[in-house]
């Protein structure tokens, strides 16, 4: 498994996966502005995208957390979802406040506890956590298995919550691979990306590993991180009651996760194309290439 050297190579990367994607439908065309500034009285809601919108890597992106407050002070209510799953969301939340943006614990919504809640929704089994070793996976239901620090433990397990790549540990990846072509067992991803912007380049992210593993072996995992319902449903439970999803604007730099996810969840879309991914694709050719159309295009937020 490679990182993407190119927005170009990311993108087909999503497209090769297309027919695992939800279903969505779009506008017929998008509208074109200059930031979110001609937007605010369009929109009671503003989803952000983290990596490449709000940050890229640990680096915050100049302006981004000045238009959260503007939106705030606006009277509009502003949300970070996000896939980022590494950290649990305390963490998360304290990471975010430290790069200057003025979130509350309730505004970062995030796969990770999407995924939660649902192990606390099913009938309890002893899952192994695929997790760096030393990852804090105290937010997470108990009987796990933190594999990251027990490998010796993959074959003992009922199940896999993946929360890291492993793209630097290609012999643990064979483990995970061999154990689940020996005996097919559920497989759990919280961040659905294959791929992330970092200030060195393209990081591989667990998408990419449950890609492989559904080609590999006779499981198909399920993912619960952006295109997929599991995040936004989280994020709309969060509303205020009887803010119409059409008045909820996503906001991320990438087609098939945040443009074809908010789309297939019923919400309004805007493509950020100055910043992230879609800063160094052909943005228009790639909407006419895919038909994942947003609603807005925007330069910066």
């Amino acid at each position: 498994m490679r990182a993407p050297a190119t927005a170009q190579q990311l993108l087909d990367g999503y497209e090769s996966m297309r027919a695992a994607l939800p279903v969505a439908r779009f506008p017929q065309r998008w509208s074109r502005a200059r930031d979110l500034e001609e937007l605010v009285d369009c929109y009671d809601v503003f989803f952000f995208d983290a990596f490449g919108v709000l940050n890229i890597g640990d680096t915050p992106i100049a302006g981004a957390a000045r238009r959260l407050n503007s939106l705030r002070n606006a009277g509009r209510v502003v949300k970070m979802v996000s896939n980022a799953a590494v950290l649990p969301p305390l963490a998360l939340w304290k990471k975010y406040r430290a790069m200057g943006f003025d979130l509350e614990l309730a505004d970062v919504v995030t796969s990770r506890e999407a995924l939660t809640l649902e192990l606390l929704r099913t009938p309890a089994r002893c899952w192994g956590v695929v997790a760096s070793a030393g990852a804090d996976i105290a937010d997470l239901p108990g009987g796990l298995v933190h594999l990251g620090d027990q490998p010796n433990r993959m074959d003992d397990v009922e199940g896999f919550l993946l929360f890291t790549s492993l793209h630097h540990d290609p012999q643990a990846r064979a483990r995970l691979q061999r154990s689940l072509q020996q005996h097919p067992r559920p497989v759990w991803v919280a961040n659905a990306d294959l791929a992330a912007p970092r200030e060195t380049g393209f990081s591989v992210q667990p998408g990419t590993l449950a890609q492989w593993l559904a080609q590999t072996t006779p499981v198909q995992p399920r993912l619960f991180g952006k295109p997929f319902a599991p995040v936004f449903d989280l994020a709309l439970q969060r509303l205020p009651i009887g803010v119409p999803h059409t008045r909820v604007l996503m906001v991320g730099d990438t087609l098939h996760t945040d443009v074809l996810g908010g789309c297939s969840a019923g919400l309004r879309t805007a493509l950020v194309v100055g910043q992230g991914v879609s800063a160094e694709l052909d943005w228009a050719g790639a909407i006419d290439l895919t038909c994942i159309v947003p609603d807005h295009v925007i330069d910066h937020i």
